[in-house]
């Protein structure tokens, strides 16, 4: 019996020395892996975007689901309007719309998860609010023709998504875009990340790659908190035989179509997808900075316990140049 005591003591002990050291190692990552200084901290929060800009009137929309912000410059400059989207983070890529609005564009900056009347999670989103997002811009807008989209990340999958549905839109431009319809983001309920008419878009699923080295990457990453490495687990997912039929069509849109990757794009191989797209539809211009990472604006390799990749230099380089062609290419384009 005291043999067994003994036993029992030394898994114990060993238990907890292997908890302090997961301890240990998650404190170590913590301070390792800072969440970087970025403009919107809490994207998802609506009363930390600002509520008058210089020159621009800056009205909340709340709309049934169609959630965001108008924002309708003092001298309009430019035909027709613009819906921004952004990414997984919740936020509706203030930035952006900020930077058009003040160069004459009337803006809309929109949420499609995570506000009220909408999905909670990034699951099942109904393509339908951009839709709705767009009869109010006709009905609120000084001129809701042409219509450009800007997506950034998820937010780019549904702007390359909606022309199938929606004939309105003119324009797309996608930032750090995939070129399938993938996965929504809760884990406890596996579905498309979009619906149309309440049926599931069909989609690839995370399963469907198959890559334990990518699962145990997700499970270290969760375990001793350092972020998460998850482009291989796209790649894999992407490169799966039921992917093709998953493909997003941009040879539907009528128009222009602009497309920005950062080359270290190490959340998910946009990269490859604007090379991908491209070959699709040979009149897209595509811009792939080699060394940056999946978001311009963040100042480093990682935010929100993802690696995103890049540096804050060849970032923020990225982030100049792609501005300064998006602001010249919506002014030809809404001209």
């Amino acid at each position: 019996m005291r043999r067994v005591w003994k036993v029992l003591l030394g898994i114990v002990a060993v238990l907890v020395v292997v908890a302090l050291g997961v301890v240990a190692v998650r404190v170590v990552n913590h301070y390792r892996y800072p969440e970087p200084e970025v403009e919107y901290p809490s994207p998802r929060d609506t009363a930390s975007y600002p509520a008058e800009l210089p020159g621009v009137t800056v009205t909340p929309i709340a709309d049934g689901p169609v959630r965001g912000f108008h924002l309708r410059p003092d001298v309009i400059r430019h035909r027709g309007v613009v819906l921004v989207w952004g990414g997984s983070d919740g936020g509706p890529d203030f930035p952006h719309a900020e930077l058009l609005a003040r160069e004459g564009h009337e803006v809309l900056s929109l949420f499609y998860f995570g506000q009220p009347e909408q999905p909670e999670q990034l699951n099942r989103v109904p393509v339908e609010t951009a839709s709705r997002a767009i009869d109010w811009a006709e009905r609120y807008a000084e001129q809701a023709d042409p219509v450009t989209v800007v997506g950034t990340s998820k937010g780019a999958e549904l702007a390359a998504l909606l022309p199938a549905y929606e004939p309105r839109v003119r324009n797309v431009v996608l930032f750090a875009p995939v070129d399938h319809v993938t996965q929504g983001l809760d884990q406890s309920d596996p579905a498309s990340s979009w619906t149309r008419g309440g049926d599931e878009v069909p989609y690839v699923a995370f399963q469907d790659g198959r890559d334990l080295g990518a699962v145990f990457e997700l499970m270290g990453a969760s375990i001793f908190g350092y972020p998460v490495h998850l482009r291989p687990a796209y790649e894999a997912m992407l490169a799966a035989p039921t992917a093709g039929d998953k493909r997003i069509d941009l040879t539907r849109v009528p128009g222009e179509v602009l497309i920005f990757a950062g080359g270290d794009d190490q959340l998910w191989p946009a990269d490859a997808a604007a090379r991908r797209f491209a070959g699709d539809r040979p009149d897209a211009e595509v811009h792939v900075y080699p060394a940056a990472g999946h978001v311009f604006d963040v100042p480093g390799d990682h935010a929100e316990g993802m690696r995103m990749g890049g540096t804050a230099e060849a970032n923020a380089a990225a982030r100049a140049d792609s501005d300064r062609i998006l602001t010249e290419r919506l002014a030809s384009w809404h001209r």
